[in-house]
């Protein structure tokens, strides 16, 4: 104890001799605020300008000496950022690739070295990042046209313009467009019933990444591609009337599919025009319709090779409405859509079915797949089964339906679109395009309410097709006004999917 005293006593006096030279004359730093650039720039095309002018306000006044810079960098850039100007106003044509894109603006004092930033997000696009596309038969040859909704414009023949190999093939039957979370894996496909079945392009690029016949691994079945089905983990190709297996549960979906599910003691033909997903959310799982057999199946776990009816399918309940029996329905499908949703997952589906006889009937059904408080959680319900006699519904051969107009079913024969309103059971005329015109398709818009329909102008000689986009209104009743047309844009549109 003594030594440890004598030390810190022997300490003290050296403490008093340090002398204290703390300059206290303090330089002010030129600090720098940024200013005048928004969080996110959207819709900013692609070769066209892109400006913007920052304000610096310094601590001292004086932005002489900083210097400036503006650097890019998405996903796939993160390490090798581009960089865009070095000035202090942006303004620059944006030649970046479509997608989103994290931008920053740099102020660095060359003074003292430190910088200061502001980060904000550019979302790019061209021309054909969203909008409508167009599958139309061109004597035969598939072509695919493009609507660009912000500048209410087609553009012709889209594939041509980035590809020198032919047409896509020919006898087009519909165009999807693969939206994944990775935006380079998005994808557009193209059917065509022509024994190649069509192509596979890069949804940013339009150029071709592959044909559609090489889903499948080996040799290619009897190409004759139909449907594509989506659910969450899944998606199903319907080629033949057969059904194949995608895995889309990764980052990059497989550019296969799985050997074509079976049926036991049993072929079977998948309705192509009867889609029981979900075009704004998926479901977890798929249902689908057998016009071989005239019953419904269902997918209940994505590691199943077989399809099963809804009687039969373990953890899986029918809830029998006494309407109809969804093994043994039988009818055929024409058509078949979402009509409702809602928060916890449920769905209601309204579908076109006829009898041998040609008599047309109008199904609901109820489908839920793993349902919050709702017991079951996973079920089928038979929910209605009207005989349809209203005008023209025998002689339609186009038909669309909506979750977003819950309890409406559009029909569409000669110049005219029809309505049925299940609620009431009833039917009517609702817009009718005059002498002289042909719809051939019509179909629902995504997440909007307007109704895109195909039509030919008899009169003309070449390029009859076009079509119009119907805005659907509700007050004073259900109407349908013409928002969008463009005529003699293709030989016949076939078909419409929204680019998103």
């Amino acid at each position: 104890m003594k030594k440890i005293i004598f030390t810190a006593m022997a300490i003290l006096p050296l403490w008093g001799c340090v002398n204290d030279d703390t300059n206290n004359d303090f330089a002010i730093l030129n600090d720098a605020v940024i200013s005048g650039i928004d969080d996110e720039y959207n819709d900013v095309f692609v070769d066209e300008k892109f400006v913007i002018k920052p304000t610096i306000q310094t601590t001292l006044n004086n932005d002489s000496e900083f210097y400036y810079f503006w650097i890019s960098y998405n996903k796939n850039t993160y390490y090798t950022a581009d960089t865009l100007s070095r000035e202090k106003d942006l303004d620059i044509t944006v030649r970046l690739t479509p997608g989103e894109h994290t931008m920053k603006f740099k102020a660095v004092n060359s003074t003292t070295g430190i910088f200061y930033e502001k980060e904000f997000t550019v979302n790019v696009v061209n021309e054909y990042t969203t909008g409508l596309l167009i599958l139309s038969d061109n004597e035969g040859n598939a072509v695919l046209n493009f609507y660009i909704p912000g500048k209410d414009k087609v553009a012709t023949d889209l594939y041509s313009k980035f590809n020198d190999d032919g047409p896509i093939g020919k006898n087009p039957k519909r165009v999807y467009f693969n939206k994944y979370t990775n935006e380079n894996a998005c994808e557009v496909l193209v059917m065509c019933q022509d024994g190649s079945g069509g192509r596979i392009l890069n949804s940013i690029t339009m150029q071709k990444e592959r044909e559609y016949k090489d889903f499948f691994i080996g040799t290619a079945p009897e190409v004759i591609p139909q449907a594509y089905y989506k659910n969450y983990m899944r998606e199903y190709l319907i080629d033949n009337g057969l059904c194949y297996d995608r895995a889309v549960n990764s980052f990059t979906p497989s550019p296969t599919v799985k050997p074509n599910m079976s049926v036991v003691g049993k072929t079977y033909s998948i309705a192509d025009n009867a889609d029981f997903g979900d075009d704004e959310n998926v479901p977890d799982r798929t249902v689908l319709y057998d016009n071989e057999n005239q019953r419904f199946y269902v997918i209940y776990s994505i590691t199943t090779a077989f399809l099963t009816t809804v009687k039969n399918t373990a953890g899986f309940s029918y809830i029998d409405g006494g309407y109809f029996d969804p093994d043994n329905v039988g009818m055929t499908c024409l058509y078949a859509n979402i009509s409702a949703r809602s928060e916890t997952g449920a769905r209601e589906y309204m579908g076109i079915f006829e009898t041998a006889s040609g008599e047309r009937h109008l199904l609901k059904m109820g489908i839920g797949f793993y349902v919050e408080d709702a017991d079951p959680g996973n079920y089928f319900k038979d929910m209605g089964n009207d005989v349809l006699a209203c005008e023209g519904i025998n002689d339609a051969t186009t038909f669309a339906c909506s979750a977003r107009l819950s309890g409406y079913m559009f029909y569409a024969v000669g110049s005219s679109v029809y309505v049925y309103n299940a609620p009431d059971k009833t039917g009517k005329k609702i817009y009718d395009f005059g002498s002289g015109i042909t719809i051939d398709h019509i179909e629902m818009e995504r997440a909007g309410n307007r109704l895109w329909v195909a039509f030919q102008d008899n009169a003309a000689e070449t390029m009859k097709g076009g079509f119009a986009g119907l805005a659907i209104g509700t007050d004073g009743g259900l109407h349908l006004e013409e928002s969008v047309r463009h005529d003699h844009i293709a030989g016949r549109i076939v078909d419409f999917e929204s680019k998103y």
